[in-house]
């Protein structure tokens, strides 16, 4: 016949699991990586084509984001959907209006040039 606990009284119950050795645990590895802001890849296709692009057009911190990057509460995404994390959208100078880029913005289009300008310079080296 099965135990029957009165609520007033204290229970200490210990609740032992035992689990094969030859099963382990998963190792789940998240990667957050964010997108170039001018193919919207993680890793870019042709680095010289979007280095080029984001060298030919001003850059400016996103409208959806503010430059953040990140993906609103409501969204099932992680990062912006528009700028796919970067912070960065493309402008025209006329849009950028009188205040210009931020310096977030411009050192986050500078981290990309670079990265972007690394990778060129790599894969001319490989390729000569």
């Amino acid at each position: 016949m099965p135990a029957t606990f009165i609520a007033s009284q204290s229970v200490n119950v210990s609740v032992r699991l035992s689990v094969p050795e030859s099963v382990r645990p998963a190792v789940a590895r998240v990667v957050r990586v964010r997108s170039c802001p001018a193919c919207c890849e993680t890793h870019c296709p042709d680095p010289a084509e979007c280095l080029h692009f984001l060298t030919a057009n001003p850059w400016g911190d996103c409208d959806s984001c503010t430059g953040s990057g990140w993906a609103g509460e409501a969204s099932p995404s992680l990062f912006c959907v528009d700028c796919g994390g970067s912070g960065l959208m493309e402008y025209t100078v006329a849009s950028l209006g009188t205040e210009g880029t931020s310096d977030r913005a411009k050192a986050r289009h500078a981290a990309h040039i670079e990265r972007l300008t690394a990778l060129v310079s790599g894969s001319v080296a490989v390729a000569a």
